[in-house]
């Protein structure tokens, strides 16, 4: 069973369950089908689940929880910069959850100068949180000025950086430079849990010791990682639990792979590559190139491909 474990002004477990793994941007489960690993992870202490806006998969969020006897914690996040934004992703996730209190709004995929734009939408947040719309609020990121600028906000009370042992992904510093940050965050009272453990899946055959390392650092309460099987649930909860994961289970984990797929009938518009804050998409021609060892397996380029090219598989 995941241990528990406070962040912020909340009890989680001390493993969350990253559900864009679920998503259309990536496996795309079917609801019944993701609600029922949702509910399988539950009923092994994984209390705690990580979802956004842009996954799409709120529906089979509530499918689960409209099966289970108590409610797990859920994080939300929202690219929402205006009080009138943040209003409707908070109505939104409020009304698709079925939930009338949303435990962790964060504003996602933050970077240091993009804070001061979201300005308006983080003092609504705030507000709604005072109001008892939500528990608490908070920024994503990829970035180690963002975790540092967060730090110094009263408004901020959780925040979710990624951080792996490799640094995989950090767009502005190693790892060490993310660990310095955030142990100054978590000294300045904030929540923290760890997003991309495992460098977006890139060092999946090396998850014990990803896990473990995370586990480790007394600067992070909790960590979410994307699992699509009932064998990585279970893989990752034994390693969290130190025990050794059965040699079939481990096989059977290591043994599947993922990639960034393109298309052959890729055109080449390029709008793709925003959408990638990794630098890893580029244009070859009339194709886009993936460079692999950039990639985190977020699944947002596919969300903005217009023709439907791009895909996790």
């Amino acid at each position: 069973m995941s241990s528990e474990t406070k962040l912020g002004p909340l009890t989680v477990s001390r493993l969350g369950f990253g559900t864009l793994s679920l998503s259309p941007l990536q496996s795309f489960h079917e609801v019944d089908q993701g609600a029922e690993l949702l509910c399988y992870a539950w009923h092994k202490g994984i209390t705690f689940w990580d979802t956004a806006q842009i996954y799409a998969n709120y529906p089979l969020l509530r499918t689960a929880i409209k099966k289970l006897p108590r409610l797990p914690v859920v994080a939300t996040k929202t690219y929402a910069y205006s009080a009138r934004g943040a209003e409707a992703a908070v109505d939104e996730a409020r009304r698709q959850l079925d939930m009338d209190v949303l435990d962790i709004m964060l504003l996602h995929e933050q970077e240091a100068l993009t804070l001061p734009g979201h300005r308006p939408a983080l003092d609504w947040l705030a507000g709604a949180r005072e109001r008892g719309l939500i528990r608490a609020v908070g920024v994503s990121t990829h970035s180690v000025a963002c975790v540092l600028a967060a730090a110094e906000l009263d408004e901020i009370d959780v925040i979710h950086p990624l951080y792996n042992k490799w640094g995989l992904g950090i767009c502005d510093g190693s790892a060490r430079d993310m660990a310095a940050a955030i142990a100054r965050a978590r000294r300045r009272g904030k929540g923290i849990y760890a997003m991309k453990v495992l460098g977006g899946g890139a060092m999946y055959r090396r998850a014990g010791e990803a896990i473990r390392h995370v586990l480790q650092q007394p600067w992070l309460d909790s960590m979410v990682i994307g699992m699509s099987t009932a064998a990585e649930v279970d893989f990752n909860l034994a390693v969290l639990e130190g025990r050794t994961p059965p040699p079939g289970l481990a096989r059977r984990v290591r043994g599947r792979s993922r990639r960034l797929h393109v298309a052959e009938w890729c055109q080449g518009c390029g709008q793709c590559l925003p959408a990638c804050s990794q630098g890893a998409l580029q244009l070859a021609g009339d194709k886009v190139t993936v460079q692999a060892e950039r990639c985190v397996l977020c699944g947002y380029c596919c969300r903005a491909c217009p023709h439907v090219c791009l895909k996790i598989i």
